[in-house]
């Protein structure tokens, strides 16, 4: 038999197999551990055929050292690194002899673990697309030149994230998760300072809360001093029974919601009256709603400008006006929504006066009459506590922030794309440990094989 390595050098003293430096940077394998590498293309598919230098091994079955080598054996290994371009590297994979004990073994090589035929590269750079969440695993997949299933066993033996311990500040919500699963409701469990996950769970309910919270060390929880939530009798009741510590604090933006939904169902209750569509009521009530709703810079409020249905220049302030004047409750419920913006936004520290200033609001909502804010007047007395708790802040970094549902109300955005672009997920453990591994930017995954512990969701 032919030394191989003789005729390695030999080709390579005569040019025929040129080291290539950037091929050995793709392979991630420095120049003196490289004996031989030729680097070619067919079928679209580009191959590094390598044979690495012998620096031998350790028997594994006495221990001794040897370099002596038996035979060679070709493998071909998985190796993507080039984006839409299939990799494979032919190996001349060393197969030693011990003279001792007559135990054969492979020689270590930095491309895959025994029994592998993926390079460790190959599977780095799945990991790597998967941190995007733009990327699906079929994206990834195509991308490395393996099989969607191949991407997720990748994904599911290296990205396993155990729960993070809570802070002193967290915010919780629900996201909707899929209308083919059990739970269609899964809840997201926030850092509010730094935005990090801390979990996500794939059920709101009560009893699961309940059990989640109180397999948490007591120690631990006691540590958690504030908690931003939605209007959800829910939550409030859980984080009474779990946090003995905490301020129970709503977020402003969900009142701020439910105010709206309100004076909305007052302006579609209003509009339904109008039969004629060609009217002036109803094309206000149905075509500039929005101005009921959003903050107006000054300018543009009062910039003039054609319109199509009235035939004639008019500013937004006039067509507000106008919307107005059409019925006298809409009139009303605008300005006590507009009453509970400026008290949102107040700059008022005193508990006292903040109390007597949503005690008043709230006589208010429920003085106008108007079914729909008469509810939004219940709501404010039911979770006044909680609103009044809501306009403490904390220092962090150098700034005073309001607590609120604002950053998780970010992550949520982004899990609506995670969940959209791969046409939703099947396996609950799956997703949770993407999303994870996608929303903190520190997390990443194990450098080692982990035992596959991801189950079917049911």
């Amino acid at each position: 038999m032919i030394d191989l390595e003789l005729r390695i050098h030999s080709l390579m003293r005569g040019g025929i197999l040129p080291m290539n430096e950037f091929s050995t940077s793709l392979l991630g394998i420095p120049d003196r551990d490289m004996l031989g590498l030729n680097e070619f293309e067919k079928n679209n598919i580009q191959y590094y055929d390598v044979t690495l230098a012998n620096h031998g091994g350790r028997c594994p079955q006495c221990g001794a050292f040897v370099k002596k080598v038996k035979e060679y054996r070709l493998k071909h290994i998985d190796h993507a690194v080039l984006i839409k371009k299939k990799g494979i590297i032919l190996y001349h994979a060393r197969r030693f002899q011990c003279p001792k004990c007559g135990t054969t073994f492979y020689e270590k090589n930095p491309f895959i673990e025994d029994y592998e035929k993926i390079s460790s590269q190959t599977e780095e750079n799945v990991l790597k697309l998967l941190k995007d969440y733009n990327q699906t695993f079929s994206s990834a997949a195509r991308a490395t030149g393996m099989s969607k299933t191949k991407a997720m066993q990748i994904f599911d033996e290296h990205v396993q994230i155990p729960r993070k311990n809570l802070t002193e500040t967290i915010c919780i919500d629900e996201f909707y998760f899929s209308r083919t699963a059990r739970k269609k409701f899964a809840l997201m469990i926030l850092n509010f300072k730094n935005g990090a996950v801390l979990d996500i769970l794939s059920s709101r309910e009560k009893h699961r809360l309940l059990s989640y919270f109180h397999a948490i060390p007591r120690a631990e929880r006691e540590r958690v001093h504030y908690v931003s939530i939605d209007m959800n009798d829910v939550y409030r009741d859980t984080v009474k029974q779990c946090f003995p510590n905490a301020v129970l604090c709503v977020d402003s933006f969900h009142v701020m919601e439910n105010l709206s939904r309100a004076l909305d169902d007052v302006r579609l209750r209003i509009m339904r009256r109008y039969e004629d569509r060609r009217s002036d009521e109803y094309y206000l009530l149905k075509y500039q709603k929005q101005l009921l709703f959003r903050d107006i810079e000054p300018d543009a409020y009062h910039r003039v400008k054609v319109n199509h249905h009235f035939r004639y220049a008019v500013t937004d302030q006039r067509k507000l006006e106008m919307m107005l004047a059409i019925s006298t409750e809409l009139k009303s419920a605008f300005y006590l929504k507009e009453e509970y913006t400026l008290f949102n936004q107040t700059q008022e520290k005193d508990p006292d006066e903040l109390r007597k200033m949503l005690e008043n609001l709230a006589d208010e909502f429920l003085a106008s009459e108007i079914p729909e804010m008469v509810s939004i007047s219940l709501m404010l007395k039911n979770w006044e506590e909680e609103i009044l708790n809501s306009f403490q802040t904390i220092e962090d970094k150098g700034k005073t922030r309001r607590i609120s549902n604002g950053p998780i109300e970010g992550r949520n955005k982004l899990i609506k794309i995670l969940l959209r672009l791969a046409n939703g997920y099947e396996n609950f453990d799956r997703f949770r440990n993407r999303a994870i591994y996608v929303l903190n930017k520190m997390e990443q995954p194990s450098s080692v094989r982990l035992k596959n512990t991801v189950k079917h969701y049911r």
